[in-house]
């Protein structure tokens, strides 16, 4: 008797879940693609518990005919494709029928639609895969579809699901795309009665951006619309001054689809680069148009990735297009000052002049510059530079007062406009780094340095120097040894600001002025989730509206540092992290933000003062050979392997 046999359906759909159905977030992306192919203009998501326990989607589209309702539930069954030709000219969002076959499997699900061609609507009852009910009831044109205990008769995958706020944010990541990507859609989304999210639907583009991701963005806006070859692009890049963490807000579309594709990522990345800081994501709302024979939907099981026959031309067309773009917006990042009494109409030319700077230039003069600028300076908000520049005032108003109020010399105009690319926060930084290095070390040939005071393996060093500007050579009784300058720091600086955050008289700084941050829904689900434990590291903030909050204390610590970009790296990271964290574990993500972002980078060249003070100040650390993020510091390389290297 042969041992193959025929899978039962059910199992068969469930093993197809398991492909199409990850997470409550599939649900929402293929029931709001659905609506969107049935023509809808208003699509509303409901959700409770992450999506656990309720998933509920309603559309004003032309509904399902009395007909179609149980082949709906079929797999394979779509009205979207005939043939294996109409994958090469494909526009519709859905096309394989898989969806609401592996959702009825997993899960109990319920299905109101009536078509706009028929006077009643059809309701019926699946669960786990099998029809338990249906009858006709009144409703309006469109369907609404009601999905609830996912994965209740699959234990083993429900377990792997992550907290409500995780799954929410994916679940609010797709509304976000899915409303980007239809600006004339309205899209309503609730969780847990909250009204999350609400777009107008009104067709323009930035309208949906605003009422998605702020004002903030919204404001910074720079449209592109370029056609190249087979290939048109339009929608909005930001200007390089708003940057994020991650790639959380570099959104791009495929005719219509969102998509997730490296090659379009890295092709946007480069075109930003040397405008953004190392580290930080540009912020992109780019819809791609294509050929769709050029572009394969079929490559991954929830349609998540694409894949594109022509690559390199692909990746050329949009580099070139967004280069071009910010060249002729002018990137220059732009900086707030205060007009001071007097300020004449030449003046504010000369400002203008003063502030204007080529970019766009690979001189290698701009580019040891760039590497060995103090990557600290980074994407300083509005808000965090106006607190500043308001001390800065104060502090300096006589200084730039003349009899003639009405006129300043250019020199000190000139210093005045060159504040506003140094704050004084950044001052600040410079100036207690270099005291720390600045150590009275003597530089005598083949001078050894005792390690006997700190807890270390090695009794000694030998400063040998720095190789690529970014690795310190020394030798030890163990071996020579490379340091990593940067990891070597980032250790430095994360003990040093742990211990200043937990001491016991710790307090908090009032801010001047308080910083604005918007948020996406997704972002102040998460803020909303995290509040008390972000509070209890003495960061105490307040609602604004709109997603908004105003963040109006900080710990002593953060006093002068890069209030928003903290702040937005706590919340990137928290949204990532698909576990509930504590306190502890808030405060160490951000203190390692704060190291990490402190210390020098990898390019910078260091004089043999400052290597040999980083070197001792790192072996009196509790922990000289890993960073706070794990990764090793130091390699060693044993007398004998090199001996051996060498054939002696």
């Amino acid at each position: 008797m042969g041992v193959i046999k025929q899978l039962p359906q059910s199992v068969a759909n469930q093993i197809s879940a398991g492909e199409v159905i990850e997470r409550p977030a599939s649900i929402v992306k293929e029931l709001i693609e659905n609506s969107i192919d049935a023509g809808a203009k208003n699509i509303e998501i409901k959700i409770e518990d992450g999506g656990r326990e309720l998933i509920k989607v309603k559309d004003d589209g032309h509904g399902i005919q009395v007909d179609d309702i149980e082949s709906a539930f079929n797999r394979y069954a779509t009205s979207k494709i005939e043939n294996i030709d109409d994958l090469y000219s494909l526009y519709s969002l859905g096309f394989r029928g898989e969806a609401l076959a592996s959702i009825a499997s997993v899960a109990e699900i319920e299905m109101i639609s009536r078509h706009r061609d028929s006077d009643q609507a059809v309701k019926i009852k699946i669960k786990g895969g099998e029809i338990v009910d249906k009858k006709p009831v009144g409703s309006t044109v469109g369907t609404e579809i009601i999905v609830r205990d996912l994965f209740y008769n699959t234990p083993a995958r429900y377990k792997y699901l992550k907290t409500t706020t995780t799954e929410f944010s994916h679940i609010s990541k797709i509304v976000s795309a899915e409303a980007t990507a239809n600006s004339d859609l309205s899209f309503k989304l609730y969780h847990d009665g909250r009204q999350i999210l609400s777009t107008p639907g009104n067709g323009k583009l930035k309208d949906t951006i605003y009422a998605v991701y702020g004002s903030e963005i919204a404001e910074n806006l720079i449209p592109i619309d370029i056609e190249d070859r087979y290939i048109k692009l339009s929608g909005y890049l930001c200007r390089p001054e708003l940057t994020r963490s991650s790639r959380s807000h570099e959104l791009f579309f495929v005719n219509g689809r969102p998509i997730y594709n490296n090659l379009t990522a890295k092709a946007v990345e480069t075109a930003y680069n040397k405008l953004i800081n190392p580290g930080r994501k540009p912020i992109v709302f780019l819809f791609i148009k294509v050929n769709p024979i050029l572009v394969d939907v079929n490559v991954h099981p929830a349609k998540r990735e694409v894949k594109f026959s022509r690559s390199q031309i692909i990746f050329d067309v949009i580099n070139k297009a967004v280069r071009r773009t910010l060249k002729q917006n002018d990137p220059t990042t732009r900086i707030k000052l205060k007009q001071s009494p007097g300020l004449n109409e030449a003046d504010k030319d000369s400002e203008e002049n003063i502030e204007r700077d080529q970019l766009f230039t690979d001189g290698k003069d701009k580019n040891q510059k760039s590497n060995q600028s103090d990557t600290r300076n980074e994407n300083i908000s509005d808000s965090d530079q106006s607190i500043s520049q308001s001390s800065y005032s104060s502090k300096n108003r006589n200084k730039y007062r003349r009899s003639d109020s009405n006129n300043y010399s250019k020199e000190d105009y000139q210093k005045n406009i060159n504040y506003g690319s140094e704050s004084s926060q950044q001052q600040e930084n410079v100036a207690e780094q270099k005291k720390s290095f600045n150590q009275q070390i003597t530089e005598t040939e083949n001078q050894e340095y005792s390690l006997a005071e700190v807890e270390a393996e090695e009794s000694y060093f030998k400063f040998l120097g720095q190789i690529f500007n970014s690795y310190l050579l020394i030798e030890t009784d163990l071996g020579l040894k490379i340091v990593d300058q940067h990891n070597a720091q980032e250790r430095i600086l994360y003990e040093k600001f742990y211990a200043e955050f937990n001491k016991k008289d710790k307090a908090s700084q009032s801010l001047l002025l308080p910083v604005k941050i918007e948020l996406s829904a997704e972002e102040r689900e998460i803020v909303r989730q995290y509040e008390a434990e972000i509070r209890e590291i003495g960061i105490d903030f307040s609602d604004f509206g709109n997603n908004t909050i105003l963040i109006q204390e900080v710990p002593v610590l953060l006093k002068n540092k890069p209030t928003r970009n903290i702040i937005e790296e706590l919340i990137a990271e928290l949204a990532e992290a698909g576990k509930a964290k504590s306190a502890a574990e808030i405060q160490k993500t951000m203190l390692e933000y704060l190291a990490c972002r402190s210390s020098i980078k990898a390019g910078q060249p260091l004089t043999k003062k400052e290597s040999i003070q980083l070197v001792m100040d790192l072996y009196r650390t509790e922990n000289p050979y890993r960073c706070p993020h794990s990764r090793p510091i130091m390699i060693n390389i044993s007398r004998e392997e090199i001996e051996k290297g060498l054939g002696r």
